[in-house]
This record gives structure tokens, C-alpha cells and sequence, in this order.
């Protein structure tokens, strides 16, 4: 039989463990909880969907298309006996698209005569999905798969026969876009155009191209804000950047080819038609998509600051 001292220290030992026994088990609740806790964690960010920060849009014209380079459409599946055939007429300048001469990266351009004959031989390319649902230089909507085409200098519109000298096919296109200004191409046909010489898949072809006079070839007057043609998109108000008018020709010229080297958009020189007349340097006609402010401060940091908005 135990002695009541030495019973008494036993249970004060006994009581210590219990304690002892009882902390450990809370500490280890309390890991078990932190760990459940940490695994909860790293399952919910996993499942997290992924938020992809918005993309910067660079302040220059090239901005306003979504693709960064051109492609044809998703499905080749088309068949291009089914494209609606032009019919060839007599129709007015369009009223946007025509100035003469205009400056593109530094180069200056005169428009042809619409009545008279044109003939080239060169490099065709084609341009598609990139551009589509854009407006053209005469601000009609671009679709690539009409039977269209983009020229540096025939009037827009007009009707050209372009000819595959690789396998002989042809095609009408209707002309109502400026380019192309980047390489010695001669001409962008659109994509439905390109796959109808069959040259899609190549990108380039070797082409002659002509322009078909109509068979009643009168004078075509300018479109006016009152009068437009069936074909070109309804379009009021259109902004111009005037930098500046300029009572010598050449001077313009020369600031006009300043210009286009700084902005991606066409510069051009307007005769006032006066006794004494200004040459008038204006940049556009500008669409929603470019970044006037930007473009306003470009013209500013090259000193031409007494610039001012025209709407027509």
C-alpha cells in the first residue's frame, strides 16, 4: 500500500501528462486545421479561372484592325461561281478617295484619267479577314468576299479585267481602295478575287491588269453630300486634320510628304481654286478608329501647330 506522499506526487505526475497529452492534442487540431486550410487554398486558386489583362492598343492607325497580320477566311469552302459578276457602267467619282495628287510614306501619287486607256503588268497580292468590315479609301465597307480591288491611282470607282499570267484566268474587280504602298505590288485584289485567279493559297501572282471603259464613257461628276452613289456607304460629316494651305504648290508637296512619313493615314493637297490660290495639306479623311489626339500632337512636335478640324 502506497504512502499518502508518495500517492500525492504520482498524481500530481499523472495530472502533468494528462496536460501534457491534452496540449499535444490541441496543437495537432490546430496543424490539422492550418494544413486543411492551406490545401483549400491552393484548390480554390487553381480552379480559379485566369484573367488576362487587357491588351494595349498602340496610338497609330494600324491599331484599328484586331489582326496583326492578314488571313483568309476560317473556311475555304467557297465557291467562287457563285461570286455576283460586276456590271460594268459609267458611275460618278466618289467623293472621298479622289484627291489628286495625295502623299503615302514620303511618295507622291497623281490619279489617272478615267477616260482614258490603262494598262499594267506586275505583281498581284490579296488582302482578307484582317480588313473586312473596314471602310476603303472611298468609305465604302470593305468585303472580302465581293469582287473588289485596291489601286494606288485609278479613279474610284472603276472596273478593271486583271488576268493570271500564270494559268490565264481572269476576273472583273470593281477598284474602290488606295494601295498597295508598302512593296512593288501594283495591285490588292480582295481575297474572293484571288481565289477566283486561284492564286489564294500563293499570296502573289503574276497579273496584267486593264481598265474597262463602259460603253457610255461621259464625264463622270464628283459625288456630292446630296447625291451618292447606290454602292458607297451613307456617310456625313467626315473629319479632315488641316495643317496648313500654302500659297506654293511645292512647299505643300513637301510638308505633305513630311507628313506621311510621320502618320500611317493618306496626306493630301487641295487646290482652293481661288484667283491666288492655297494649297491646302490635310490628312484624312479620319474614321472613329484613329487616335486624332495622337495624331494631333505628332503633327504639333514637327511645328505645324495652327492645325484645325474640317468636317465636309
Amino acid at each position: 500500500m502506497l504512502s499518502e506522499p508518495y500517492k500525492a506526487t504520482t498524481d500530481i505526475y499523472a495530472l502533468k501528462l494528462a496536460n501534457i497529452y491534452i496540449t499535444f492534442l490541441i496543437d495537432m487540431q490546430k496543424t490539422l486545421f492550418l494544413i486543411a486550410a492551406v490545401i483549400l487554398f491552393i484548390s480554390a486558386c487553381s480552379n480559379k479561372p485566369k484573367v488576362n489583362k487587357p491588351h494595349t492598343v498602340p496610338a497609330t492607325n494600324a491599331g484599328r484592325y484586331a489582326l496583326k497580320n492578314d488571313k483568309a477566311p476560317d473556311s475555304s469552302k467557297f465557291d467562287t461561281t457563285t461570286l455576283q459578276q460586276w456590271e460594268i457602267k459609267v458611275e460618278p467619282l466618289s467623293r472621298y478617295g479622289n484627291h489628286s495628287p495625295y502623299v503615302v510614306f514620303g511618295k507622291t501619287y497623281y490619279l489617272a484619267k478615267s477616260n482614258q486607256d490603262f494598262e499594267q503588268s506586275g505583281t498581284a497580292s490579296w488582302y482578307g479577314k484582317k480588313f473586312h468590315g473596314h471602310t476603303t479609301s472611298n468609305m465604302e465597307i470593305f468585303d472580302m468576299y465581293k469582287l473588289t480591288a485596291a489601286h494606288r491611282t485609278l479613279p474610284l470607282p472603276s472596273y478593271v479585267e486583271v488576268t493570271n499570267l500564270d494559268n490565264n484566268k481572269k476576273v472583273i474587280v470593281r477598284v474602290n481602295d488606295r494601295g498597295p504602298f508598302k512593296s512593288k505590288r501594283i495591285i490588292d485584289l480582295s481575297w474572293a478575287a484571288a481565289k477566283a485567279l486561284d492564286y489564294d493559297t500563293k499570296g502573289l501572282a503574276n497579273v496584267h491588269i486593264r481598265l474597262i471603259q463602259p460603253a457610255d464613257n461621259k464625264p463622270e461628276p464628283v459625288v456630292t453630300a446630296k447625291q451618292k452613289s447606290p454602292n458607297q456607304t451613307r456617310v456625313n460629316g467626315l473629319k479632315f486634320l488641316q495643317v496648313g494651305a500654302f500659297s506654293q504648290k511645292n512647299h505643300a508637296l513637301n510638308i505633305a510628304s513630311q507628313l506621311s512619313q510621320l502618320i500611317l493615314l493618306p496626306v493630301h493637297v487641295s487646290n482652293t481654286l481661288a484667283q491666288n490660290p492655297l494649297y491646302r495639306v490635310r490628312i484624312g479623311p479620319l474614321s472613329e478608329d484613329e487616335n486624332i489626339i495622337d495624331i494631333i500632337q505628332k503633327v504639333h512636335e514637327k511645328g505645324f501647330l495652327n492645325t484645325k478640324m474640317i468636317v465636309e
